[in-house]
């Protein structure tokens, strides 16, 4: 039996992500176990999930997931090199993962590997400086910058949406494989379907999960005709729970008044608002009234808005940049069925890294699991009050992980 590990968010599970699965047993066995390391309740573009990752994880298990690891808060939300290093060090360190799968635009692990190689060497990186200096290239943003500083070294044009989101992760995650030498295969699956910023297109039974969130948002609940069966209801009983859709507006004053008491300071180590960025976003909050506002304001070339709202919350939950390049020291089970089970045994036979099982139990499990349990269990206990129905701020350390029979 092969073992996969699929870093994801599953926000929400929907029928790509089902495609996905199916198509890694289609390549690899009908018996590869699936291991998904899935974001806690905030995302790689410093938003919130759609709904509680008790929630997602309960749908993926129901949709062919065996079992489902937490990628805690705030490495799920980084960067794409932080999100991909804290999912490759999970996936490396419970030491019985054979394949890294992931989506990607182009499906191509042996071009994706060759940029990863050139992103990672000397002369992209003085290239990349050289074309931040350069006068001519002040109007450009980082993202074109890294374009034509690929294309430089690559030696040939790389077309602007070759570097997609997940293209860009799958880059990522290659580097980070490499860097610590990791026996894990990189397994590249090509994206189908709608890309991450298209509307909801009902000729395609592929939609994204950000057309499917908006749509979720405006109350409109046909989108979950986009979604597995299973996942489908799940949802559905978590929308008449009052638990889903998560909602940022009820966490908007709470946020600006953050920033409207905080000084503007030379001195910060503010993940992602380094750079002036942290004083820019205090400056703004005089003016904002709103987490959208805020954002809004902040915005330039330079601070892609993903970047501004990672830095919000970087900066009201304090998260320095030493802290997020730690990078995590535990998981914590979420979901499994009885596939995940056997995995579970088999990962604490091969492996010491912190698997948490019982949410209360982290304190026995060292000095920097407990500082990074108790800055994931803050953001979690902030994430419930944006639910229509709010969880009680001790949910993270009561729930218990969902097992399928």
């Amino acid at each position: 039996m092969k073992v996969v590990a699929i870093i994801s968010e599953y926000n929400p599970f929907h029928n790509g992500h089902e495609y996905q699965i199916k198509k890694v047993r289609e390549l690899l066995g009908e018996d590869t176990a699936v291991i998904a390391i899935m974001s806690g309740n905030f995302t790689q573009r410093g938003e919130l999930a759609v709904t509680d990752k008790t929630i997602r994880a309960k749908a993926a298990v129901l949709c062919g997931v065996n079992l489902v690891l937490e990628l805690p808060f705030p490495f799920c939300m980084s960067s794409a090199e932080f999100f991909a290093k804290s999912g490759v060090k999970i996936a490396d360190k419970i030491g019985i993962v054979d394949y890294l799968v992931f989506g990607s635009e182009n499906g191509d692990v042996s071009e994706l590997s060759d940029i990863a190689a050139i992103s990672s060497g000397e002369e992209y990186k003085l290239t990349l400086d050289a074309l931040t200096q350069d006068g001519q290239y002040k109007d450009y943003g980082y993202p074109e910058l890294c374009q034509i500083a690929l294309s430089k070294v690559y030696g040939k044009v790389i077309p602007r949406d070759f570097l997609g989101p997940n293209n860009i992760l799958a880059i990522e995650y290659i580097k980070a494989l490499k860097a610590i030498g990791s026996s894990i295969i990189p397994f590249a699956i090509r994206r189908e379907g709608a890309g991450y910023l298209d509307i909801i297109n009902p000729m395609q039974p592929f939609q994204s999960a950000g057309a499917i969130r908006e749509e979720l948002a405006s109350g409109n609940i046909s989108a979950l005709d986009y979604i597995p069966e299973n996942a489908k209801n799940v949802f559905m009983h978590a929308i008449n729970e009052g638990k889903m859709p998560s909602d940022i507006s009820r966490l908007d004053y709470s946020v600006i008044s953050s920033f409207r008491l905080n000084s503007l300071t030379a001195d910060i180590d503010i993940q992602d608002a380094t750079g002036g960025l942290y004083n820019r976003l205090c400056d703004a909050s005089a003016d904002a009234t709103s987490i959208h506002s805020l954002t809004a304001m902040a915005e330039t070339k330079k601070y892609t808005k993903a970047r501004i709202r990672r830095a919000i919350w970087n900066s009201f939950f304090g998260v320095t940049s030493s802290e997020v390049k730690s990078l995590p020291s535990y998981t914590q089970v979420l979901a499994m069925d009885s596939i995940g089970r056997s995995l579970l045994k088999k990962i604490k036979k091969s492996s010491c890294f912190p698997v948490i099982t019982k949410p209360s139990s982290y304190k026995e499990l060292g000095y920097d699991v407990v500082r990074q349990k108790e800055l994931s269990g803050k953001a979690d206990s902030i994430f419930g009050l944006a639910l229509k129905n709010p969880n009680s701020g001790r949910f993270s350390l009561t729930f218990t992980p969902y097992v399928k029979d």
